[in-house]
């Protein structure tokens, strides 16, 4: 048996859209749902946190939790810090979405789950947020210029309507496919440092790619060819492979990874010089999703991140040396990439059947 619990906010209930949908997510992944109602919690932050425990001890007395083996608890400020004070005093096992969380929650050693924080947040410093997040490894979603809503604030008064509401609804969006992607299949996504970046870590990565067709670029013109083959890697190329990803970290560059529990299951790597100043290239240097968790949105969000990334970086495009295989080029153009107006040569000599794209940012 599944059961969710939805932990409010002051003045944030769970008819408030972050709540509202990733409720309704659970329910359609077969939670059980429980939504938890505050009343008359205090403005001050101790208060409402002392009276938002007894609240929930209230709402929740009845629950016999070993009843269930899957265990989801959906939170918004105050009630990140309730849920996760309630988990630790009852020895509950949960996972856990935390959207917006106040300081507070850190206290009572979280147990695993994903975070959302808006760096306009009022109520939470954005590098308080950083830090614990980082030492305890849970992976944070950082919305730019976002409030306690995170929602978009702006000091435009003139703008329109519409250009204030549809980059909110885009964030809704983000948050809801990750918060989903968390939920469904336990996907998580997150920072590598360089020291977890080794061999174990890929012990449970599959490579392996069956390929049939292929584009080439023929008399200028790009044409499907049957190619047929196996794509994977050795011992040897993993270990290659570890020492590229450490080197980006170490000179300045990202690599972000998917995990589904501790297992790596995607990643995707920027490096962090800019090449052809006509163009402003950062190399996208790698992107892959273990085999077992293809076509479940994996790939996307590994490069949204790796867009974002780059964009903060300074660079106008993102440079891909791409496999050839139709699937994959089918990826890259849903992504929006075309054919790179400059190729690097680099790129050209150590993969000459690649293609090279390129995707504004």
């Amino acid at each position: 048996m599944k059961i969710a619990i939805l932990f409010p906010g002051i003045g944030y209930h769970c008819d408030r859209p972050l709540l509202y949908y990733s409720g309704k997510l659970a329910a359609h992944y077969q939670y059980e749902i429980r939504r938890i109602t505050y009343t008359d919690l205090s403005r001050s932050i101790p208060e409402a946190f002392a009276d938002a425990c007894a609240q929930t001890e209230h709402c929740l007395k009845d629950i016999d939790w070993s009843q269930y083996e899957d265990i989801l608890f959906l939170s918004k400020s105050i009630g990140t810090a309730a849920a996760a004070a309630y988990a630790q005093k009852h020895g509950i096992t949960c996972r856990n979405v935390y959207y917006t969380p106040l300081p507070q929650t850190f206290d009572f050693a979280p147990q695993s789950g994903i975070v959302f924080h808006g760096t306009r947040d009022p109520w939470t410093e954005t590098a308080l947020v950083e830090k614990n997040c980082r030492e305890r490894r849970l992976p944070l979603y950082i919305v730019e210029n976002a409030n306690h809503s995170l929602e978009l604030l702006t000091d435009d008064t003139s703008a329109p309507v519409k250009s204030s509401i549809v980059p909110n609804l885009r964030i809704l969006e983000t948050a809801m496919t990750l918060t989903e992607q968390y939920i469904a299949d336990g996907i998580c996504y997150r920072t590598l440092s360089s020291e977890e970046i080794c061999p174990e870590l890929f012990r449970g990565f599959v490579r392996r790619q069956e390929v049939t067709k292929c584009w080439r670029k023929e008399n200028e013109k790009w044409v499907i060819r049957d190619d047929p083959f196996i794509d994977d890697w050795t011992e040897e190329d993993y270990h290659f492979l570890v020492k590229c990803l450490q080197n980006t970290v170490q000179t300045g560059g990202f690599v972000y990874g998917a995990f589904k529990g501790h297992l790596l299951k995607g990643f995707v790597s920027v490096e962090p010089t800019l090449f052809e100043e006509t163009q402003g290239y950062l190399d996208l240097s790698s992107i892959h999703v273990s085999e077992d968790l293809r076509g479940k949105g994996i790939g996307q969000v590994l490069f949204h991140a790796a867009r974002d990334w780059a964009k903060k970086k300074g660079g106008r495009k993102l440079y891909i040396s791409a496999h050839s295989a139709v699937e994959t080029q089918a990826f890259y153009k849903a992504m929006g990439c075309v054919e790179a107006q400059v190729y690097n040569q680099h790129h050209v000599e150590l993969e000459p059947c690649d293609c090279q794209l390129e995707c504004a940012l």
